[in-house]
């Protein structure tokens, strides 16, 4: 078995989160780079790319393939993912003195190895709000020259979306607002501290001493309209009549920051997930799947949408990709923000009973399926009785 890895001084452990095109000009980016829990904002740009013809070629690439446009032309076999993980890789590399200059060492929030031994407990607020570093990308002569920006502020701005206050006051009644530094973040694999953003938290919910295991769902920058739909659905299923066993994955709290309005993310109920297929129904994952187990899949996401109708509500974007299968065999429905996905709900029936029953029969026909090559008996699962 793997061992975990430690957190020795001078070990870079770097990662590129995402990619913010356009902060000053069309061809502008900000790679967002997270390297030993601290954040690096590296600023791009073709002014800055001078004699240097094969690294801005490399860079072209890049940003063609962050746009997912790729009007250039490639290398036969190239795809837009390597060349954005390429490009990161080389990014990396050439900020490694950076790096080594101001994050040399691991905090224990971030170390697998403290982790993984109970010896560290991470908070949200550590990996939402981590030191951060603002600097430059500079090539002369394909040369790179990383620049640390000492005296500048970051343009990275936290993913919080504001909502009415009434309506926080609202959502209030029912379920309690938490701050990041509340939330001790529990990571599937403790390597994960290093490289992945945080989606699993334990919250005291009751005030019992007890933490229960909740999934964090963020929204984007500027998504409140998605946010507040999300949150509005979350409101009348809370304040309706619809039993607490049914599978769905509802809300238990919200994370708030400063004040209740200032929306980081959503605690939902966490659904440990099947891993046969990933939890997900979609059509790679469900290559030799018994067809009984997709039967009573079928039957349970049926009969999950008529409770949601008899207490007077509906799921909304009811498609394969909002149902996830836990590690008991059970179908759960989740995401319940509305939407609309061509192929599975006519547009004219959006958030409607009968675009659910639409969406159910398609769902249904999805998982008779017969060609991903099913098992007709299987050892590993057999009906409950």
């Amino acid at each position: 078995m793997a061992s975990t890895p430690s957190a020795k001084p001078g070990r870079i452990l770097a990662k590129a989160m995402s990619n913010r095109l356009g902060h000053d000009g069309p061809d502008d980016c900000i790679t967002f780079i997270r390297c030993n829990g601290r954040e690096f904002h590296i600023e791009m740009s073709p002014f800055y790319i001078c004699h240097s013809p094969a690294v801005a070629s490399r860079y072209r690439k890049f940003i063609a393939a962050v746009r997912d446009e790729c009007k250039i032309d490639t290398d036969e076999g190239e795809h837009p993912e390597d060349m954005i993980d390429d490009f990161h890789a080389w990014l990396i590399n050439a900020f490694e003195p950076v790096f080594l200059e101001v994050a040399p060492d691991i905090p224990p929030s971030f170390d697998p190895a403290k982790i993984a031994t109970g010896e560290a407990h991470p908070l949200l607020s550590e990996y939402f709000f981590p030191e951060e570093y603002r600097c430059r990308l500079e090539v002369e002569n394909d040369k790179a020259f990383p620049i640390l920006m000492r005296d500048e502020e970051s343009r990275w701005v936290p993913a919080l979306n504001d909502i009415e206050p009434e309506f926080a006051q609202q959502l209030g009644q029912y379920v309690k607002f938490f701050r990041p530094l509340e939330l001790e973040v529990s990571f599937e694999k403790p390597d994960y501290a290093l490289s992945k953003t945080p989606t699993r938290v334990l919250v005291e919910l009751e005030d019992s001493g007890h933490k229960t295991l909740c999934f964090l769902k963020t929204f984007a920058l500027g998504d409140y309209l998605g946010l507040e739909q999300e949150l509005e659905a979350h409101l009348r299923i809370l304040k309706s009549s619809l039993a607490h066993d049914a599978r769905i994955a509802r809300l238990r709290g919200v994370v708030a920051v400063e004040e209740d309005s200032r929306i980081l993310g959503l605690l939902l109920t966490y659904i440990d997930r099947r891993r046969e297929n990933g939890g997900l129904l979609f059509e790679d994952r469900l290559l030799h799947t018994p067809i009984p187990l997709r039967q009573r899949w079928a039957r349970q996401i049926q009969e999950t949408v008529e409770q949601l109708h008899s207490a007077g509500l509906v799921w909304g974007d009811a498609k394969a990709e909002n149902v996830m299968i836990d590690k008991n065999n059970d179908a759960w429905l989740i995401d319940f923000g509305g939407g609309y996905t061509e192929g599975w709900v006519d547009e004219d029936k959006i958030g409607t009973i009968e675009g659910d029953l639409q969406g159910v029969a398609k769902i249904a026909e999805h998982l008779s399926n017969e060609e991903y090559e099913p098992y007709t008996e299987s050892d590993d699962w057999e009906e409950d009785v």
